[in-house]
């Protein structure tokens, strides 16, 4: 009888997630052996080695995604800097980019254009790229995460192991929730006198920087 692999060890091998082996299996891109009587998978070891050489012969299609949260932050080069950096590492890997999505909106928007624009055409990759994941989402990441993974694809942050330090993006984001909070409290008179406060204190921590 062939080499048996449960569903976990050929997760390992090809550094997929369990979520993804069983949409594959589904789908027939690759399939289970058999199932045993508990109903878990096992895969041949034959159709493993088959499967990662075809695999290895077609390029893995991919999405690159890059967002900068202000007009001022991309007049200053600073969106197409991100853009190019994750074009080159994607060259360096031999992945096929089917599509640029650059956007200009904070980090908490939920109605971005091109991320919309991206989910919706989700199943026509393997990888979505990113310089961080919190170019995505600064909050409700693994949403995103979850539903990528739905389709069977993975979300590859290129400096995932990175620790950010608090910048004035999140700064400015974190301004943007405390004015909105403030408007449905106080009505938007309240959140727009809040937000000037904010922009002050922080202009402030600015010039005394400077002067050091």
């Amino acid at each position: 009888m062939a080499e048996m692999l449960s569903i976990q060890e050929v997760s390992k091998m090809l550094g997929v997630t369990i979520k993804t082996l069983k949409i594959w299996d589904d789908e027939g891109k690759l399939k289970s052996a058999f199932r045993t009587p508990g109903g878990h998978r096992r895969y041949r070891v034959s159709d493993i080695n088959e499967f990662t050489g075809q695999e290895s012969e077609a390029k893995c299609k991919v999405f690159v995604y890059s967002r900068v949260s202000t007009k001022k932050q991309k007049d200053a080069g600073n969106l197409e800097r991100q853009t190019e950096r994750l074009l080159l590492y994607c060259q360096d890997k031999g992945y096929d980019v089917i599509n640029v999505y650059e956007e200009v909106a904070s980090g908490i928007n939920d109605n971005r254009r091109e991320l919309t624009k991206m989910l919706r055409k989700i199943t026509d990759v393997k990888r979505i790229v990113v310089e961080y994941n919190d170019r995505l989402a600064r909050y409700g990441f693994n949403y995103l995460k979850e539903h990528a993974n739905s389709h069977g694809v993975e979300i590859e942050a290129v400096e995932q192991n990175i620790k950010l330090e608090p910048n004035e993006e999140m700064v400015q984001d974190l301004v943007i929730i405390v004015t909105c909070l403030s408007a449905k409290i106080y009505g938007a008179r309240g959140g727009r006198k809040l937000k000037k406060t904010l922009d002050e204190l922080e202009n402030e921590r600015k010039g005394g920087c400077g002067g050091k």
